[in-house]
């Protein structure tokens, strides 16, 4: 492992702006970087202080009678006798109905043969003549060949399979089908005394102060901004957790007060370059280690990770093995091929196909694992999750042509704040899993 140590020192002109250090180090596997920077800055001290002035004072001068109309009530009641009311209450029924569908099938093939007929292809042979010389010198002809030649060809069966006819016929299956119906509702109002505050006005007079303003010499309170000129000087502690990856990137540091008083600061880290790896923010601090007359001293810390993709804590499963549902405890469970994370959120959606009504969603559900609806444990040596669908079911489990739609999500739990821009994949959508019901 590389440790190095550097040194910059950043001069800027008094200013009576926010202050801002800023610093920045390249990375190239080294485990540790001491950053120290300085600037001339302004400091704003409010102080309180008394400054003479002229006051007002309301002083007695005299009374007079005042009259004016003022508000009463009265009390006035009257009985309202008992009363029905009634309201038309709206009221979802439902009930069991029997659908009817076309299934069809096919009925069984059956082969068909014709014979092919026979003909005879005749063809005239060429003749020719053969010539011998006879001992007496005489020669001897004799003509061959000739005459017809005739060959019977085709005959036999020829055969072809026949796809049978399609059968249909009308089947059966169970529904629910809701309608909303309005129920008159009533309530006995029992009687009652209704009663009602009645204004009225009546004059009244008292005797009222009257009062002048005068002035006098006083000393007020006042706040007055001192402003004195000091180094800002602070030395950055940088830890790097490499985990023995080399990558060359620049890391941008920046310390802001947070107001121009400067009691308070805060430290910030960012990347200067979108690096391959991935890069984590784990701590940061600043604090003020002295504040004298001149300079203003801080110390600062920053711990930084280096982990490559393997190294996330993101697991997802390669695919779905096998998802079914237990119709008596309404649980559903899922099977997994590959790992998981040991805790993330699950989003999942079963639908179901009819013949005549289409798609429908049997359930829907969100929540995080492990929650008390939602275990991850093991089937067979799989990762597994027990799901119970008691309350995300909308329709009644079906036996057949069940379908799940299924994102899993990994926690990135880092232990501190992800710097890169570009963030890992974190969640998976799984589609078109067949839900069996048992």
């Amino acid at each position: 492992m590389i440790s190095r140590i550097a040194l910059f020192i950043l001069m800027l002109v008094p200013s009576i702006t926010n202050a801002q250090l800023e610093s920045q180090f390249q990375f190239n596997g080294q485990n540790a970087e001491v950053l120290s920077v300085e600037k001339k800055v302004t400091v704003v001290t409010p102080e309180v202080v008394q400054v003479p002035g002229t006051c007002t004072r309301q002083v007695p001068n005299g009374q007079r009678e005042v009259c004016t109309q003022e508000t009463r009530y009265r009390q006035e009641c009257s009985w309202i006798p008992s009363s029905e009311r009634c309201w038309d209450e709206p009221e979802q029924s439902c009930r069991p109905v029997t659908r009817y569908g076309q299934e069809c099938q096919q009925g069984p093939g059956r082969s068909e043969c014709r014979d092919i007929p026979t003909s005879e292809v005749c063809v005239e042979r060429p003749t020719r003549e053969i010539c011998t010389t006879r001992p007496d010198g005489s020669q001897h002809c004799t003509t061959v060949g000739g005459g017809t030649h005739c060959t019977t060809v085709g005959g036999g069966r020829d055969c072809r399979d026949v796809p049978g006819e399609q059968v249909c016929r009308q089947v059966s299956y169970s529904d629910t089908e809701c309608d909303t119906v309005s129920r008159r509702r009533c309530e006995t109002v029992p009687g009652r005394n209704d009663c009602e505050d009645i204004p009225y006005t009546v004059p009244v007079c008292r005797m009222e102060t009257q009062y002048r303003t005068e002035t006098y010499a006083c000393t007020r309170t006042e706040t007055v901004n001192r402003t004195a000129q000091k180094t800002l000087k602070a030395k950055i502690q940088v830890e790097v957790l490499t985990n023995g990856l080399v990558e060359e990137f620049p890391v941008q540091l920046v310390i802001k007060e947070a107001n121009a008083q400067f009691k308070a600061f805060s430290i910030d880290a960012k990347l200067g370059k979108e690096p391959t790896v991935f890069v984590v923010l784990k701590k940061k601090e600043v604090f003020i280690a002295s504040n004298t007359k001149d300079t203003i001293e801080l110390k600062s810390r920053i711990i930084l990770e280096v982990l490559s993709k393997e190294m996330l804590p993101i697991a997802l499963p390669t695919a779905i093995s096998k998802a079914s549902i237990a119709e008596s405890s309404k649980k559903l469970l899922i099977v997994l091929d590959g790992q998981i994370s040991s805790g993330g959120g699950v989003d999942l959606k079963i639908s179901h196909k009819g013949v005549l009504t289409g798609t429908r969603t049997i359930a829907e559900l969100v929540a995080s694992y492990p929650s008390p609806g939602v275990d991850l444990g093991e089937v067979d040596g799989k990762p597994a999750l027990s799901i119970d669908l008691t309350n995300a079911l909308k329709r009644e489990l079906k036996k057949k042509n069940m379908r799940l739609s299924l994102k899993l999500s990994s926690t990135l739990n880092l232990g501190g704040e992800l710097m890169n821009a570009t963030k890992p994949e974190t969640s998976k959508l799984y589609e078109g899993t067949f839900v069996e019901l048992k």
